[in-house]
């Protein structure tokens, strides 16, 4: 029997024929999508069924941010438009972070992240066992992984390869919410003998690889002067490119590194806002038009500012079109499917997740689009992308229970967590400035 019936609305069901379903119903029971058909009939099979009317509104698969650091969100803004600021910011002030910072950020940043429209993300930082409590706590699905650095970063050390191994052994099929995921931090951060360790490990244990590569000229210029070769062939001769590895940013490449990303199998993670802002974003478009299963996160809010994955669809079109000098470039069902079907499909749970089908994990959002700035509605995909941001999300559902609804988080006070942001964030910064007196003009 199933526990909710959302009726009367538009389904994009993001299913193989990419059907769209007008003035249908969705319902369903425990955690699974259990039918998908008209009011009447879903009513008749499932009469003690909790109803929602979606009328004005739009079912769509929860989106996947696939790639995320919701800890940061007490370092919102820190980085933006700061050249080297990853390096000359970012890393002094991580520190002076502690595991409750972890934790406390990530519940604000996984609020944050619910709120506009992720049921799930793909996290990369340090103290991921906290960042897993936050996530669990909050009815966030997380791909998590355990930020793994030996060299440079502000945590490292042989510990943090075992921590990082540990995380995906302790909480493998532990949780509905978590997937366990290996973590190292980059191409120029990790000793290439580790990321064969990685590797061999992601094998044994059947799971995902999840790193930055070729994020910034600092990372393109060491592995070049150190090893001759860019960023992709190096990791592609370390055995790092296949289907298994989420590869955030690949922006410093060439047009031959393109083609071997893409053939690869592995999957580029497009942050459309932070490479905008960062003023070289990814050839995405690129990428995609040679076969690459192309998704999209939005990165931390150092220097995103939001964690807004639905409006960073809008980005997305607008920066590739632009770069390309092609208004045809990254059109907007490309743009829907690199945040549900194919994160999907490179987080192995293409059976699961980004489709709404009966049987399908019950991981879906209600957008509102009943407002002035979605009407007159003539093309409903590109009304969707271009149109809509978290602010237009009604309703959130993850693993069949409802964590967002009528625009308000139901698994934490939003006033309690912005307090928290406030307090923790400031205390924070007071403690990284007190060990790095340069970082001073952060107050300014």
């Amino acid at each position: 029997m199933s526990n909710l019936i959302i009726e009367n609305t538009t389904i994009v069901t993001m299913n193989a024929s990419r059907a769209v379903l007008r003035n249908a119903s969705i319902a369903v029971a425990r955690e699974k999508i259990s039918a998908i058909g008209a009011s009447a009939e879903l009513r008749q099979a499932c009469p003690d069924a909790r109803v929602i009317d979606g009328s004005g509104k739009v079912v769509l698969p929860g989106f996947i941010n696939s790639h995320t650091h919701i800890s940061m969100s007490l370092q919102k803004g820190l980085t933006l438009a700061i050249p080297d600021g990853l390096y000359r910011v970012m890393w002094p002030v991580e520190k002076a972070l502690t595991e409750e910072d972890a934790y406390i950020g990530a519940l604000i940043g996984g609020a944050e992240a619910l709120l506009n429209g992720a049921t799930s993300i793909v996290d990369h930082y340090f103290f991921m066992n906290r960042i897993a409590n936050a996530t669990t706590q909050l009815g966030l699905r997380g791909f998590l992984g355990h930020t793994i650095m030996s060299r440079m970063g502000p945590i490292t050390g042989e510990k943090e390869l075992q921590h990082g191994i540990d995380f995906v052994q302790n909480w493998q099929g532990k949780h509905p919410l978590v997937t366990p995921m290996l973590a190292p931090h980059a191409s120029d951060t990790v000793r290439p003998e580790w990321f064969k360790i990685l590797r061999q490990e992601a094998d044994q244990q059947d799971v995902r690889l999840h790193m930055h590569l070729a994020q910034s000229t600092r990372e393109h210029d060491y592995i070049h002067e150190t090893y001759g070769m860019g960023c992709v062939e190096y990791m592609d001769d370390l055995g790092m490119l296949d289907s298994k590895l989420l590869a955030a940013h690949c922006i410093f490449i060439d047009d031959l590194e393109i083609t071997r990303l893409a053939q690869s199998g592995a999957n580029p993670v497009y942050c459309p806002m932070v490479h905008a802002t960062s003023g070289r974003p990814m050839e995405a478009w690129k990428l995609r038009e040679r076969g690459a299963n192309l998704l999209i996160g939005t990165d931390s809010v150092c220097n995103n500012n939001v964690m807004d994955i639905t409006g960073e669809l809008r980005i997305a079109g607008a920066s590739q079109k632009q770069l390309n000098d092609d208004s045809l470039a990254m059109p907007s069902l490309s743009i829907l499917e690199s945040v549900t079907v194919n994160p999907a499909k490179a987080l192995g749970v293409a059976d699961q997740l980004g489709t709404l089908a009966p049987g399908y994990l019950a991981d879906l959002i209600l957008v509102d689009m009943s407002g002035l700035h979605a009407a007159p509605n003539y093309a409903l995909i590109d009304n969707i992308v271009y149109t809509c941001t978290g602010r237009d999300i009604a309703l959130v559902m993850v693993n069949g229970q409802i964590v967002v609804e009528d625009g308000r988080l139901l698994t934490a006070d939003e006033g309690e967590l912005v307090k928290m942001a406030e307090e923790t964030g400031s205390a924070l910064i007071r403690r990284a400035v007190d060990n790095d007196p340069e970082l001073a003009w952060i107050w300014e």
